[in-house]
């Protein structure tokens, strides 16, 4: 009875193996045009979404046309036309497991 105990104390029990946290990375840059690019870091199996913090209501919402980029496992790019006169909001993604 020891030895069983201390074998199962020794392997340990796993039921499912342990997934690595995926942190996708978002880089955002303007150009004087009022251009902005974002590139999304992806991995294949997620489905990402891009959202932006509405400066009148501060609540976050999808931007256009960034609803559902499928992970390749490499970086994604998007281009997107914003007004440049006015301050970027601030964005964040999203993303679930396909």
């Amino acid at each position: 009875m020891v030895s069983l105990l201390l074998g199962v104390m020794l392997c340990g029990c796993v039921s499912r193996p342990l997934e690595p946290e995926h942190n996708p990375e978002l880089g955002v840059a303007q150009g004087s045009d009022g251009i902005v690019t974002f590139v999304l870091e992806t991995m294949v199996g997620y489905k990402y979404r891009i959202l932006y913090q509405d400066p009148k209501s501060q609540t976050w919402k999808t931007l256009p046309g960034c609803v559902a980029i499928q992970g390749t496992g490499r970086a994604v790019e998007i281009r997107k036309s914003f007004n440049s006169r006015r301050a970027l909001p601030s964005f964040t993604v999203k993303y679930s497991k396909l």
